[in-house]
């Protein structure tokens, strides 16, 4: 028993811009980390689901699909689990079909089930964006009971990741002169939140997953864990991509070439 995830968003990925090259690239980070499991977050365009299940042919995807741009493609090594059931759940757009719904897969070894949830949260420091990512969480924890009750034992074995848009609050307007929630105040309410619920919020490998050369690094991906599950993961969630590239210059060339946000991968679950 034990598993490996990654989550990762791949901005705008196959929409007109992204080319051949670009392609190869994502393909062979995710390769490169050889996870069982793993989530695309920015999907645009079908004929990403089949790049990937031509490049990975041993595993078994699901899409979300709806009127947002943006879809969820999780991929699923086959042959290692026993059973394996997706879920769209489209609760997480919060009323606004242009939002992302979350993509829910449990997977079963043995007799024992794991839920992975992928969540895009809602971007934007605005006060209506900040209000949807933590109704988004509420729906986590009212999840996390769902799911505790079903479990035989009491224990849901919840794994919650994705970009979570972390960025604070301004208010009356987006700038920065008119912040009322800093980027790290934000994460460790949602750490503290989390808690309360019987969740951990991870420690990563990096302190920020986000880079661009204009706004520099944020904090923006995370994952989280039911506090049993939690003491099973392998060290810290690796952060890796941008991050890994030592020079402003070389940084600009990943980002522009393959995404603006790093992976980042569980091991152990």
């Amino acid at each position: 028993m034990g598993f490996s995830v990654l989550s990762w968003n791949v901005e705008h990925f196959g929409n007109k811009k992204t080319s051949a090259e670009r392609q190869k690239r994502v393909v062979k980070h995710i390769k490169d980390q050889d996870p069982d499991i793993f989530g695309i977050l920015e999907v645009e365009h079908a004929n990403i689901r089949a790049l990937m299940e031509k490049s990975f042919d041993d595993y078994d995807f699901f899409l979300t699909d709806g009127p947002q741009l943006q879809e969820i493609l999780v991929g699923c090594r086959r042959g290692l689990f026993d059973q394996k059931l997706f879920v769209q759940k489209r609760e997480y757009q919060e009323g606004n079909d242009k939002l992302r719904p979350g993509a829910l897969l449990s997977v079963r070894q043995g007799t024992v089930w794991t839920n992975l949830l992928f969540l895009h949260t809602d971007s934007g420091d605005d006060a209506g964006a900040f209000g949807n990512r933590f109704d988004s969480f509420r729906k986590v924890w009212n999840l996390t009971k769902a799911l505790a009750r079903k479990a035989p034992n009491g224990d849901p074995r919840l794994l919650v990741l994705g970009d979570f848009n972390t960025m604070g609050l301004s208010y009356p307007r987006s700038l920065k002169a008119h912040e009322r929630v800093k980027e790290a105040e934000e994460i460790a309410g949602l750490a503290e939140l989390a808690r309360k619920e019987g969740l951990v919020l991870l420690p990563k490998s990096h302190p920020a997953t986000y880079w661009s050369a204009t706004y520099g690094e944020s904090d923006l991906d995370h994952v989280l864990a039911t506090e049993d599950l939690a003491k099973t993961i392998s060290g810290k969630v690796q952060v890796r991509g941008w991050v890994q590239e030592t020079t402003t210059a070389a940084r600009r060339l990943w980002t522009g070439d393959v995404s603006d946000h790093s992976s980042v991968c569980v091991e152990g679950a």
